[in-house]
């Protein structure tokens, strides 16, 4: 069963994607739109300020005559802006040790459960840029009484199969010589990495970050059978630096028993306190069909953010901003909102957000600025 969750993940207290052929215009007095934008970035031109940022056609390569230009634009000057491309990114930190062997559930390991729930759901939300981190380390732990290995794919585009290959390592269906890490269960050493992995990467404020923390049992150290307070204590410190560093966490339980892991729900419940609806994502499936659900209701939520738009500069009248898709307008609150003046950060709904983020459609967003 579902224990907890939210409607909207990734949005920070403070402010808080690719998409289909659409456009933003803040329409002037008689600013006119071309009708055939490009749909492909080598039409639409690359952004000198960086790859993530792309605009509308530059005018030094536009073959179309001054005077053409002029009647495209209107009588008023049409300035394009720049779009930063959302982007979404996600670390599955996995539990390896001895007791995801145990059987889980309809008849196989809770680890071949979560492996064929997860593969399945990074095939159907492509857009997502996956990660792998697996824990505890096989390798030497130096100083640590335990440990995490690091994150062996760091999030990226076309990771799949990287991913797959790492967790299927001797852990197919059927396979009873799985590579496992010992009985400890460091989540919150899994959880450090994470951090320290973002920290590093350096944040971009078109990117929403996330964690995905499976396992079976409250953090363990030492071999020991049950949770050490101060290990919890620990873990639940790791979650709430992630919240502060706007990495939102989900955490699943992978034994069928919410209520034989506390610590993990108190983890979900510290980096939850960062977030605009504060409601700790806490899952708990207590079947193999559970499980499934639960993880494409996450990706989902997760997915939504390709649909949080941030603008450069910060539109100065957000009511002249008019939103179309496939030159067809978007009606305002009920299809689209501006969400955030700071950020300039526009937010599409319901059926126009599943036009921009479906794995197909991939075009240039165009954004104008129509001044009178």
């Amino acid at each position: 069963m579902r224990a907890t969750g939210a409607t909207r993940a990734g949005q920070p207290k403070r402010r808080s994607l690719p998409s289909a052929s659409w456009l933003f215009v803040l329409a002037g007095l008689s600013c006119t739109i071309p009708v055939g934008l490009p749909s492909a970035v080598e039409d639409a031109g690359e952004n000198p300020d960086g790859p993530d940022q792309v605009r509308g056609p530059d005018a030094a390569s536009d073959q179309s005559s001054p005077s053409d230009r002029s009647r495209s634009r209107g009588s008023d000057q049409c300035e394009y802006l720049n779009v930063l491309q959302p982007q979404v990114e996600m670390i599955i930190a996995l539990d390896r040790s001895a007791s995801m062997q145990k059987n889980g559930f309809d008849s196989i390991t809770r680890f071949q459960a979560f492996q064929q729930a997860v593969n399945t759901s990074i095939r159907s939300h492509p857009r997502i840029q996956y990660g792998l981190e697996q824990f505890p380390s096989w390798r030497d732990c130096g100083q640590a009484i335990c440990c995490a290995g690091p994150v062996v794919v760091p999030p990226a585009p076309d990771h799949s199969t990287d991913i797959q290959n790492q967790m299927g390592w001797g852990c197919g269906p059927g396979e009873m010589d799985c590579q496992t890490a010992g009985t400890d269960s460091p989540s919150h050493s899994a959880l450090g990495r994470c951090r320290e992995y973002f920290a590093k990467e350096g944040r971009q404020g078109h990117t929403s970050y996330f964690v995905l923390l499976a396992t079976d049992r409250d953090p363990t150290c030492g071999d020991q059978s049950s949770a050490d307070p101060d290990v919890c204590s620990l873990a639940v410190d790791e979650a709430s630096k992630l919240g502060a560093n706007l990495v939102q966490t989900f955490v699943v339980s992978l034994n069928g028993d919410a209520s034989a892991t506390g610590c993990l729900a108190e983890m979900a419940t510290s980096n939850a306190e960062y977030f605009v609806d504060g409601t700790p994502q806490f899952w708990a499936p207590t079947g193999q069909q559970e499980l499934r659900d639960q993880l494409e209701s996450i990706m989902t939520t997760v997915e939504a953010n390709l649909c949080r738009f941030s603008l450069e500069p910060v539109p100065s009248n957000p009511d002249r901003i008019v939103v179309q898709i496939n030159h067809e307008p978007v009606p305002r609150d009920r299809g689209w909102s501006f969400t955030d003046a700071t950020f300039g950060e526009i937010v599409l709904f319901g059926s126009y957000c599943e036009q921009v983020t479906t794995a197909e459609r991939d075009n240039i967003p165009i954004v104008l600025d129509c001044l009178p």
